[in-house]
């Protein structure tokens, strides 16, 4: 199958692929950046597979990257973009989810039945052709989550996996196939406690800035994964972005300084039950908008900010809190300007009492 190339594959080809290729190997891009190009969506991280031998990659490009030996890998930062060039190779033995005895494989098939799903393997060749060796645009178009190969061998070898189809399952919005829903049901989750909290927070993090939070903690209700996820929760409300969603779970994953001074400035907020005009300037935005959504009251902080910007023209003698007792929220900002012009011309004295009559009034 052929399909249009955009500018970013034309770079590639023309530079990764292509030295290889006029070495003398073969050479494909693979995985991840494949499937968000026949999704419709921008990547920057591009894993390139190829005949060639670590030693031989690392003569053919000469220090324009840095070297993993133990894992045939090479790695380049160009133009913007994330390269990753890796001998074809298979996964023999693993130890705490990561390979420990690796071999060169001989073809571009045998180095995709070491991954992980059929969604990533898709390859590309230097002519734009797009291969695939394991019908994975099926899955892809019936937006399945399906394991390569022996589903249980799989996601026991590297229980990392694991957690990876539930983060495309939500990402992506796929389903998870009936394999991986049995594994799950058989009550296998349990293997997540051999995952670094590291990790484990790492992946949280992608779905949580995603618009499919609620699938998540649906899979995890209903395959009793809190405890593995070292989670704990109630009802939780989408939010501005991830830090909020943090902010309504109990976890024991780690944090920095600065992300713990973010999620507890939002529950500080969410405990107070609303926010005020004065907080405007104690709370960077971020905490603000999530907060915001946890309280639902998005269109009253949007008033606020809007308020804030008026104050420079006039200091009005009353807490903004009381025009929310007599207006409407979507009519702040107009009714604020209304004030604010009558004591201007002189119709109405610059005091609270004056102001709350008026507003009582309208």
């Amino acid at each position: 199958m052929t399909f249009k190339i955009y500018c970013g594959i034309i770079i590639i080809m023309k530079d990764i692929v292509n030295e290889l290729i006029k070495n003398g190997y073969e050479a494909y891009i693979i995985g991840g950046f494949v499937r968000d190009y026949l999704l419709g969506i921008k990547s920057m991280d591009v894993d390139i597979c190829t005949s060639a031998t670590i030693n031989q990659i690392m003569k053919i490009f000469k220090g324009r990257g840095k070297p993993f030996k133990e894992y045939f890998a090479y790695h380049i930062e160009e133009n913007g973009y994330s390269y990753d060039i890796t001998t074809y190779r298979k996964e023999l033995r693993y130890r705490r989810n990561k390979p420990v005895e690796i071999s060169i494989a001989n073809s571009l098939e045998e180095d995709i039945l070491r991954r992980d799903f059929t969604i990533n393997t898709f390859a590309i060749d230097k002519d734009g052709n797009l291969i695939d060796i394991l019908g994975a645009k099926k899955d892809l178009n019936s937006k399945l989550i399906k394991v390569v190969g022996d589903t249980n061998k799989k996601l026991t070898e590297d229980k990392t996996r694991i957690i990876r189809a539930i983060r495309f399952s939500c990402t992506l919005d796929f389903d998870l196939h009936p394999d991986i829903i049995n594994f799950l049901e058989n009550k296998n989750a349990y293997l997540l406690n051999e995952v670094p909290k590291e990790y484990k927070r790492s992946e949280l993090d992608k779905i949580f800035d995603s618009n499919n939070i609620n699938k998540f903690f649906y899979f995890v209700k209903r395959y009793n994964m809190e405890k593995y996820f070292n989670i704990k929760f109630d009802t939780v409300i989408p939010t501005y972005n991830k830090y909020g969603i943090w902010a309504q779970i109990e976890t024991d994953l780690p944090f920095s300084n600065k992300e713990l001074k973010i999620i507890n400035s939002i529950k500080e907020l969410v405990k107070d039950k609303d926010i005020y005009l004065n907080e405007l300037q104690q709370y960077d935005n971020e905490v603000l908008y999530n907060a915001a959504s946890i309280l639902k009251i998005e269109e009253k902080l949007k008033s606020l900010m809007d308020i804030l910007k008026l104050k420079s023209v006039i200091d009005l003698d009353i807490d903004i809190n009381t025009f929310f007792k007599y207006v409407d929220v979507k009519n702040i900002k107009k009714i604020y300007r209304q004030v604010e012009k009558n004591i201007i011309d002189g119709y109405l004295q610059n005091n609270s009492d004056d102001i709350e009559y008026y507003l009582r009034n309208l």
